[in-house]
């Protein structure tokens, strides 16, 4: 039986979770659901909330519902993943140096100073090291399977790429730090509503919290943040799209290939080009890589999933 968002048993569990946080042994600890043969428990419920919320502190504004939904998906984005993964390697396992490469730019953006603190500071807050280094190679082990799978599919034209780059202007250009939420709907009738909710959890809650609630990008799991790009850099459709936001406003939602994405400026700042053009095209090839590889993950993900089996137990 496939499970629904608010499932009794988890909502029960949430109930007792809100009255004895603090307390671990004051719950059973029952498996809830299984995907395909991974099985999700009361535990990896509590133990994600908190994961969450170290990167998340906004989570804290949101109701025990909608803590429950961001916590469940999360842990569902990171199942199917690996459940997925585990038909093409052995066991969830990848060198130190890239797994320490990216922990270090994961708990940097906390300002924790070192992997010892970081790790410390998980040990004190009740949470597994271990299990927190699996969910991170989950992710370099998934980037690296969709690099493998889609690399001789991604269209790169350097001369296209060149001539974009020389007829742009060298001055006045705007670098915005952007955040996303992409929502998908199963048919078009749909839309009005899922649109709804996700501007009513907008307004209510903020951006980044309704990007854990409802964004099916890997971005969620950070509040849909993705970083600093330069405007000129975004494909044509989305440029256009946002070119008149200000900071603090969002965009409509652009239909793409992987659902309905809304793009809110978070910042923006002029820069002029200390223009070198082979520095030019290396660095927009780079970033279109990037951009049709996050699309295939989106594509592969909702792929994988419709063939996953859900069950309440």
């Amino acid at each position: 039986m496939r499970i629904n968002i608010f499932s009794k048993h988890l909502f029960v569990f949430f109930l007792i979770l809100t009255f004895n946080f603090c307390n671990l042994q004051a719950f059973e600890n029952k498996i809830l659901f299984k995907i395909d043969n991974e099985i999700i428990t009361t535990i990896d419920i509590y133990h994600e909330v908190k994961f969450l919320k170290i990167f998340n502190p906004q989570i804290n504004e949101l109701n025990d519902d909608e803590q429950l939904i961001v916590s469940k998906n999360s842990i569902i984005r990171d199942k199917i993943k690996k459940t997925e993964i585990l038909n093409f390697v052995e066991e969830i396992k990848v060198e130190d140096k890239f797994l320490m490469n990216l922990l270090k730019s994961k708990y940097s953006q906390i300002e924790f100073s070192s992997i010892v603190n970081f790790e410390n500071y998980l040990k004190e807050n009740d949470l597994n090291v271990n299990l927190v280094k699996e969910k991170f190679a989950i992710e370099l082990i998934w980037n690296d399977l969709i690099f493998q799978k889609y690399n001789s599919k991604i269209l790169i034209d350097k001369k296209k790429i060149k001539s974009e780059i020389l007829s742009k202007p060298k001055k006045n250009l705007r670098e915005l730090s952007i955040s996303e939420i992409i929502f998908s709907i199963s048919k078009k009738s749909e839309f009005e509503k899922k649109y709804g909710q996700v501007l009513k959890d907008i307004e209510l809650t903020g951006f980044k919290n309704a990007a854990l609630i409802h964004s099916i990008s890997d971005s969620a799991s950070v509040g849909g943040y993705i970083g600093w790009i330069k405007e000129d850099n975004l494909n044509e459709k989305i440029r256009k799209r946002i070119s008149d936001l200000k900071k603090g406003e969002f965009s409509k939602p652009i239909l793409t290939s992987s659902g309905f994405l809304i793009i809110k400026v978070e910042d923006e700042k002029k820069y002029e080009i200390d223009f070198n053009l082979d520095n030019e095209i290396s660095d927009l090839i780079e970033f279109k890589t990037n951009e049709q590889l996050n699309q295939f993950s989106r594509l592969y993900f909702n792929k994988v999933k419709k063939n996953i089996i859900f069950n309440e137990l």
